[in-house]
């Protein structure tokens, strides 16, 4: 047995984990980061494309990574919302927003190696691949207050003692297990199916969110010609969607979509995700919380679940800067009155989407044409939709 002592320890090494270790790295707090799976190799970063928000880069670039990211991303200078069937849509330009882009897309093996890349750099944060939580406890003694936290290592079983423990460890968080802390579940009864698409025009910053009753469909422009297809299927049709070829699929996602740039001319192979809400009773313990997709994971229709996470971290950090200790119950009590509402606001906003978009009524179809149509020549309307895509707060 062997025993260290850190301000933090992380479990989870996807996106929301590296980014949280090195905001505490730049507050020169000790870290012990801690993933399940070898590092580099997490299946957090496949190659499956992420957006990122306005608010997001300005986040990353305060951790001084922004710079490295930019060859990979894409910027979102353009938003195109509509409906199948019916009339009305809304569209939002960076321009009139007084920014250069209103989000960027990377793929996720992107993002991931210019994170890794930084972490691994960092003389703060200690790496602990291949490893994976067995127990935790909170610790009394004068001398090791905090949480003593059990890890089982590729060298053994290990136990280390930290002043915060945060579960950054995913949907099925064990750290949110141990803690007793309950998570409330929401099927949607649906699959998002994801593809790498090629359009014949090059889609010059344009993001597409077209809504069907069956489902939104979306592309997010990548690199050249190509762009993130998104569509989201009901359960019953997932089996026939998937077993399309390539050219049916196409075909399929045209008619739902449209023809915004032309021709689709090709398709990758498709990937299928169900589309499932959790949501945790609360954020934080005794010297614990719960951060990302451990907290919260939403639908991706407003694609805020990741930058919803980084979010977090921009408030956690702002919280704990200046404070030497982060064993630190007021820390965390704040943390949660801080971030409880937003959580609240970013998931009701996303649920009422989904409702409001999937309903088939014909009434209620001319209604929401209406009501894009009404944000189209709203200025102000338009732009509260686009401050909270961005990621920020609304002045």
């Amino acid at each position: 047995m062997t025993s260290q002592t850190f301000d933090t320890t992380i479990i989870g090494a996807g996106p929301v984990g590296l980014i949280l270790a090195l905001g505490f790295a730049q507050q020169e707090r000790k870290v012990c980061l801690v993933e399940r799976q070898p590092f580099q190799k997490s299946e957090s970063f496949d190659g499956r494309v992420l957006a990122l928000t306005y608010g997001s880069m300005l986040m990353l670039d305060s951790l001084q990574i922004w710079q490295d990211l930019m060859p990979f991303v894409t910027p979102i200078e353009h938003v195109h919302v509509s409906q199948k069937g019916y009339l009305g849509l809304t569209k939002i330009h960076a321009v009139d927003m007084n920014v250069e882009a209103l989000g960027y897309s990377i793929t996720a093996s992107d993002l991931g190696s210019v994170l890794w890349q930084a972490v691994a750099k960092s003389t703060y944060i200690t790496l602990q691949s291949d490893s994976t939580l067995i127990h935790f406890s909170n610790s009394d003694e004068n001398d090791m207050q905090g949480v003593a936290v059990e890890l089982k290592t590729p060298q053994g079983k290990i136990t280390q003692h930290c002043d915060l423990l945060v579960g950054a460890d995913g949907t099925q968080s064990k750290v949110r297990e141990i803690c007793g802390i309950q998570a409330a579940k929401k099927s949607y009864g649906a699959f998002a199916v994801l593809a790498k698409i090629e359009t014949e025009m090059h889609p010059k910053g344009w993001s597409y969110e077209r809504f069907t009753t069956e489902g939104p469909v979306a592309l997010l422009p990548m690199e050249g010609h190509f762009h993130k297809a998104v569509m989201v299927v009901p359960a019953e049709q997932k089996e026939s969607v998937m077993a399309l070829n390539s050219a049916d699929y196409i075909e399929l996602f045209a008619d739902k979509m449209g023809e915004r740039l032309g021709e689709f001319t090709s398709v990758s192979n498709r990937v299928c995700y169900p589309l499932i809400e959790y949501y945790a009773d609360k954020m934080v313990a005794k010297n614990c919380l719960l951060i990302g997709n451990a907290s919260h994971t939403q639908h991706p229709v407003a694609a805020q679940g990741l930058n919803l996470g980084i979010s977090d971290i921009q408030a956690l950090l702002a919280l704990s800067a200046g404070i030497a200790n982060l064993n630190n119950a007021n820390l965390l009590t704040n943390y949660e009155v801080d971030r409880k509402p937003e959580h609240e606001r970013i998931m009701g906003f996303t649920d009422s989407l989904i409702q409001v978009f999937e309903n088939g009524s014909p009434v209620v179809g001319h209604l929401r044409g209406l009501g894009l149509i009404a944000m189209e020549v709203m200025p102000k309307t338009r732009q509260k939709l686009a401050t909270m895509a961005m990621g920020l707060k609304a002045k």
